[in-house]
């Protein structure tokens, strides 16, 4: 597959905005009041690559897979490069059968509500899926503003867990961790209140290496070992839930390609429910600690696998005690080493949040 459909979707999330109407004819529609968007594009603002172009099924999956996170009042809008032209769905029909000059007025009467939004701006979490680490960081940063929120899952989405590394060498991939790391101790000193310093800054340790530990396959997809973690709440109140249809694919390869299969269809995903909800009576009659054992495995490889991972030291000399220190020990360190990481290093350099 080009892109892993269950990674964390929430590095192509683009921003929420409030809306009051959704009509070609400029009428009322009930109930929708949020427009979500989604941007999958094969390359990052600097031309450095993040993902393939996606296949008619990935496109069709991904889409369920968000459209599940969300209620009746949203719209999500699915735009970018790497999604593949889409078969024609039930709900897509008649939006295909517009003519050109009917999509047009429809667009602009939907953009007229659109106002303000905002690309450069990333609010929604991303997990690990350890879920002591997760909580750990929700909480930590549950009461700081949605900037210094996005900043700190950019972390995590950025330099630490990154979907792909196709674009980077192993020994880059380690350093944008220890660059990561760095990032963690400036939001530690500068963000998060005293009570959540040592959780926060031992959460993102681990996160890290369990980053370091990752595997890239041979089109740089990462695979970072652990289960798929599904999490409801925010906050203090985060509580994990096991997600079944990754226990599928780690448990049962057969009844997962046949769950992909349905999902291509066009059935708006109650048939791949149907078949999820079967399989999963059936596995359970069949061996009752079924989920123990799921758990069980990835509690096993962090054991194995993370907790004696070292951390890349690349980035250790930066000074994080304020953001004027951080970019003018950043700068230094591009200046030593002008070739190296320098897609990301020139990222850096210009987040909005550092006010560069």
């Amino acid at each position: 597959m080009n892109i892993n459909i269950y990674q964390n979707y929430s590095q192509f999330y683009r921003g929420t905005e409030s809306i009051k109407t959704y009509s070609p004819n400029n009428s009322a529609v009930e109930k929708k009041d949020t427009l979500v968007k989604y941007e999958f594009n094969t390359t990052d603002e600097h031309g450095n690559k993040v993902m393939d172009q996606m296949s008619k099924e990935e496109t069709l999956q991904a889409m369920k897979e968000i459209r599940s996170q969300y209620g009746d009042n949203v719209i999500i809008d699915f735009s970018g490069n790497g999604m593949a032209a889409l078969a024609e769905s039930r709900k897509g029909m008649a939006r295909a059968s517009m003519t050109q000059e009917q999509r047009e007025a429809r667009n602009t009467a939907f953009q007229s509500e659109v106002k303000h939004y905002d690309k450069s701006v990333n609010y929604l979490p991303v997990y690990s899926g350890m879920y002591g680490a997760d909580k750990a960081v929700a909480i930590a940063v549950e009461n700081c503003s949605k900037e210094e929120q996005a900043f700190v899952y950019d972390i995590i989405r950025r330099n630490l867990l990154i979907g792909n590394s196709g674009s980077m060498t192993e020994e880059e991939r380690q350093a944008n961790i220890s660059l990561g790391m760095k990032k963690a101790e400036y939001a530690a000193e500068n963000m998060i209140s005293e009570d959540n310093k040592k959780a926060f800054l031992d959460a993102m340790e681990s996160i890290a290496k369990l980053a370091g530990s990752g595997k890239a396959d041979d089109s740089g997809n990462m695979d970072y070992g652990v289960k798929k973690g599904k999490y409801l709440g925010h906050g203090s109140n985060l509580v994990c839930t096991t997600d079944t249809v990754d226990m599928m694919r780690t448990m049962d390869s057969a009844a997962y390609a046949e769950y992909q299969k349905i999902s291509s269809n066009k059935d708006d995903g109650i048939a791949s429910l149907r078949y999820l909800a079967g399989w999963y009576t059936d596995a359970i009659k069949k061996n009752p600690s079924m989920v123990d054992v799921y758990e069980k495995q990835s509690d096993e490889y962090v054991e194995k696998n993370v907790k004696n991972q070292k951390i890349d030291t690349t980035f250790t000399s930066l000074r994080t005690e304020s953001k004027a220190a951080f970019l003018e020990s950043l700068r230094e360190f591009q200046i030593s080493n002008p070739d190296f990481l320098s897609s990301i290093i020139n990222r850096e350099l210009t987040l909005k949040f550092w006010g560069a």
